[in-house]
């Protein structure tokens, strides 16, 4: 999945014990970008796990039942189907050819240009063109096309995300039998912003080819509803969250995203881990360290972030030499001008808090534009005593969950944005309006000064919630409600190791 909600940490390989079956039914996952990566060698090819998080979920699904994954390799080769895992096959990876044009129409067009600011309300950044959409409506029908010829009777087809939208459909057109489901890992707009897209009407018919579609949230979920009663002018019942389409009742609701979390608990508590945290802390050399860590992406909120923070040190000088932001940004979509556009901000922006504010050895903000694996992170996770997250719109936002997941000792503060889809969980958590600088420095504010008996009472209740919505209850509980008959089982978190 390469949705808004993608987890940071790059998760190392999944490695489960193999379980018997003797079921039947297979699950079919379909995503824009395959599990593992081919890497070329001089003696042949190698497979390198690529996913963390959710995808981790779907190879444990696979293994335990059985079936196959359609997606794009990520390249313009069209690697023959690969048998996972190598050594003990129990699925098969199926690559879906792509060529030059459609991954510059379909990909960085289409998905990235046009569908991604949609959905997250940024319509100013929207681009849209019908040789774009074109192509996006080719590279669908390829991906059904497959699913269609790979399905045997009785499967179980789980489609991932927006770039797929108009799979469901399509497959139902030629095999109406199997059961089809699709996750919106991404906000839904509502009806207002969703009538910009030209293709509106074809784009939701697509959607509802499915049997259930899941979104992170009860509003998201209820836009779409309200987008197929207002624009295609269906029968919506909402109490029910109910469409009535083609003498069929689809199924729209939530089912928020959870996290491995007993695996970034387990994490935190390494002595590898804490030793790490501890030498962060070191090296800041002030009493307080305050977090920032996302995909560098305008919807993130990292400019409105950083005047923020700007704010907090303008009205709170004596909080001067005992707080460091550290700014975590992962690359992402660097071909992208938008997303050129934006490094530009930040690095200008970071320069210019760094150079105000410096005095007598201290430095402010602390820029790190890279990407980490699952320990480093969580080391930071465990070095900071605030989390500020602040996305413009988020689906879910994962990095929330994996904080309070790290937070082991029930202390730190999660300061984060009333549009991440996590804030309708995470009540205990200090919410912000991202656009509000004066706001963001009030809860910076509030954090640093909170005390320790609250912040417990806080951070407790929040990793309560986290270990109990984990990611295989958000797999579990959406296969139920597709086909409650076939007993699919996501594993226990701890299966997830190097």
């Amino acid at each position: 999945m390469n949705g808004s909600n993608e987890a940071l940490a790059v998760m190392p390989p999944y490695n489960a014990k193999r379980m018997a079956t003797t079921r039947s039914q297979r699950l079919i996952v379909m995503s824009n970008r395959a599990p593992v990566r081919i890497v070329r060698e001089a003696r042949g090819e190698r497979l390198e796990p690529t996913v963390g998080g959710v995808g981790t979920t779907f190879l444990r699904l696979l293994e335990r039942n059985g079936g196959l994954w359609i997606a794009w390799s990520g390249g313009q080769r069209s690697p023959a189907p690969k048998l996972m895992p190598p050594g003990d096959p129990r699925f098969k990876i199926v690559f879906v050819p792509l060529g030059e044009q459609d991954i510059s129409d379909y990909y960085h067009g289409m998905c990235n240009r046009g569908l991604w600011p949609l959905m997250h309300f940024m319509t100013p950044k929207c681009h849209f063109s019908t040789q774009q959409w074109s192509r996006y409506l080719r590279v669908n029908q390829a991906f059904a096309r497959i699913a269609c010829d790979e399905a045997e009777a009785g499967d179980l087809l789980w489609v991932q995300d927006f770039h797929l939208a108009l799979v469901p459909h399509l497959v139902r057109q030629r095999r109406p039998d199997l059961p089809i489901g699709i996750f919106w890992h991404v906000p839904f707009p509502p009806e207002q912003l969703m009538r910009i897209l030209p293709w509106r009407e074809e784009f939701l018919y697509g959607m509802l080819g499915a049997d259930v579609i899941g979104f992170h949230t009860q509003s998201y979920a209820t836009h779409f509803l309200n987008c197929c009663h207002r624009i295609l002018h269906l029968d919506v019942c909402h109490e029910r969250g109910e469409v009535s389409v083609g003498g069929r009742q689809v199924h729209a609701a939530p089912f928020p995203l959870g996290i491995p979390a007993d695996f970034f608990s387990n994490l935190a508590a390494s002595p590898r881990v804490a030793g790490r945290a501890q030498r962060i802390r070191r090296s800041l050399g002030t009493q307080i360290m305050v977090l920032g860590v996302d995909r560098l992406d305008y919807t993130k909120g990292i400019l409105e972030r950083l005047l923020g923070f700007e704010r907090f040190l303008e009205r709170n000088p004596a909080w001067h030499r005992r707080v460091t932001l550290v700014l975590i940004a992962v690359p992402s979509r660097t071909k992208v001008s938008d997303y050129a556009n934006l490094k530009r901000e930040l690095d200008e922006l970071v320069g210019h808090v760094v150079g105000r504010f410096s005095s007598e050895g201290w430095v402010p903000l602390r820029y790190l534009y890279t990407q980490f694996g699952a320990e480093e992170l969580v080391a930071y996770y465990r070095a900071a005593d605030v989390a500020l997250l602040t996305p413009l719109r988020d689906g879910m936002n994962l990095v929330a969950k994996e904080f309070v997941a790290s937070r082991i000792g029930d202390d730190g503060v999660l300061i984060l944005s009333e549009f991440a889809g996590a804030a309708e969980e995470l009540t205990e958590a200090l919410q912000v309006n991202p656009y509000n600088a004066d706001e963001i420095a009030e809860r910076l504010r509030q954090a640093v000064e909170m005390a320790p008996a609250e912040k417990s009472m806080r951070m407790r209740t929040m990793r309560g919630k986290v270990q109990a919505n984990n990611l295989e209850r958000w797999s579990e509980s959406f296969l139920a409600e597709l086909i409650p008959e076939a007993g699919f089982a996501a594993g226990a978190t701890e299966a997830v190791r190097a």
